[in-house]
């Protein structure tokens, strides 16, 4: 049993354990021994005007030691104007763990619906079923294990905010695969209007590239084609209207690029060596960096369609491994995926000789 041991020599604290905010009681507990001078106990700790706080947060709160949450209060309903529910939870986790919020719950009830404003949006691609509905608790549950996803990959965990609920969503759909459900999480709503605005401003040439590639895809011929053209004439304008098109109908398309910066034009972009594991020393045999059993080969798996810009900054052996990577990643969902040019995936190429 702990005991409190009077100090045999001097009047004053000399050291105490540094607690973050983030620790709980513990934080709460250093903040009232800074504050309430000659406390002989926990029970002188906990009580004020005679009343006993069955915690030292609602001590600390009674004491008006903490400044109330109004500032992230006001944050938060302000981004709710324009930010998506993806962003919106981004800037939640980083207010708990950065933010000092004192009172979670309160936050977490006061905006759970801008938080989750995108859920069923999300739930509806990931079932190709534009017509599900989900009620308020099943909302609520997806939106808090978002929430915690991003804790998690910052060291955090929602159990170590005790006053938020807990998730009991249980991601079910593609066997909880992030990258796959990332694909799939696409705002509809503004992938549909911003293809039908562009769709219409597609020049000739253009368009009957558009409608060559779209119907490709959706006929899932596995298809490899180049796009040349100079810089300015378009590339990317089509390819902007194909990602739109096909993730509102619920499809993955890969948006790469050889290079960095290009990469940031396309929507969702990445670069190839990230997406593709694609290995620094390459010879004529060489595969990327991925296996069957990986979450990666699960995503290549169910991509329809992977548009590659800048191809002609790439050494040929680096498609050479896409390539063979690719067969070997198709075969368990199509025997004859190892004689098909990258696995019978449709592949587009662009750039500029």
């Amino acid at each position: 049993m702990k005991r409190w041991t009077l100090r045999k020599r001097g009047f004053t604290i000399g050291r105490m354990y540094y607690a973050h905010p983030t620790s709980g009681e513990c934080y709460y507990l250093q903040m009232l021994l800074n504050c309430i001078k000659g406390a002989t106990s926990y029970e002188h700790l906990g009580t004020m005007d005679g009343r006993m706080h069955d915690t030292f947060k609602r001590h600390a709160f009674a004491m008006g030691l903490f400044a109330n949450d109004n500032e992230w209060d006001q944050a938060l309903e302000e981004a709710g104007v324009w930010a998506s529910g993806r962003q919106l939870r981004d800037m939640f986790a980083s207010m708990l763990m950065f933010c000092e919020v004192t009172n979670p719950r309160q936050l977490w009830d006061a905006h759970w619906e801008s938080l989750s404003d995108d859920i069923e949006e999300m739930t509806r691609c990931e079932r190709a079923d534009p017509t599900v509905t989900l009620p308020e608790d099943a909302l609520k549950d997806h939106a808090l294990y978002e929430i915690d996803q991003v804790l998690m990959r910052n060291g955090h965990r929602l159990e170590d905010f005790p006053t938020l609920p807990k998730s009991n969503y249980i991601p079910s759909i593609h066997g909880g695969n992030r990258l796959v459900q990332e694909e799939l999480a696409y705002d509809w709503h503004s992938l549909t209007t911003n293809a039908d605005n562009v769709e219409d401003r597609l020049n000739d040439d253009q368009h009957n590239t558009y409608e060559t590639i779209l119907n490709v895809v959706t006929n899932k011929e596995g298809k490899l084609f180049f796009m040349y053209g100079s810089g300015g004439t378009g590339k990317t304008f089509v390819w902007t209207t194909l990602l739109s098109r096909l993730r509102r109908q619920g499809k993955i398309v890969l948006a790469v690029a050889s290079l960095g910066i290009a990469s940031l034009l396309l929507p969702g972009g990445k670069t190839a060596h990230s997406r593709f594991k694609i290995l620094i020393d390459l010879h004529d045999e060489s595969t990327c960096n991925i296996t069957q059993q990986m979450k990666v080969a699960e995503l290549m798996r169910k991509t329809d369609l992977i548009i590659w810009d800048e191809a002609l900054m790439m050494h040929r052996q680096v498609f050479e491994a896409v390539d063979r990577t690719l067969r070997d990643l198709m075969q368990l969902d199509d025997a004859q995926a190892t004689e098909k040019i990258f696995g019978g995936k449709t592949v587009v190429l662009g750039g500029d000789f």
